[in-house]
């Protein structure tokens, strides 16, 4: 399998970082490249808090122009915050497709930081 890089891609949807060409940094989006070109679909990255995992998901899916859909977990999320979100237009409440549903809609790449909570 190649890597396919996204075409048409709405760049408001896909992340810009500052990204610092850190060794350890440049490894791991080395692995994960390699990774993504023999197919695989689902990566987990697992470490402390403030070393860069977001940064470096988000790296990746700049220089791939692969649009990104975020979301965050904590001990109180359920099943239904997984699937719509209420969202505040023009002082009403209107639900709507949550990250992960618009991901799968729309064939983007779902980021769900905090995973383990």
């Amino acid at each position: 399998a190649r890597i396919a890089v996204g075409v048409d891609a709405d760049p408001r949807r896909i992340p810009h970082t500052k990204f610092f060409d850190i060794p350890r940094h440049l490894l791991r989006l080395r692995e994960i490249m390699q990774d993504l070109n023999l197919g695989e679909k689902h990566i987990l990255l697992i470490g402390n808090q403030g070393t860069g995992k977001n940064k470096l998901v988000d790296h990746l899916l700049e220089l791939l122009q692969w649009e990104r859909e975020y979301i965050q977990l904590h001990r109180d999320t359920t099943v239904s915050a997984l699937t719509v979100q209420a969202t505040l237009v023009g002082g009403k409440v209107v639900w709507e497709d949550s990250p992960l549903v618009q991901a799968v809609r729309f064939g983007r790449t779902l980021v769900i930081d905090e995973a383990d909570k």
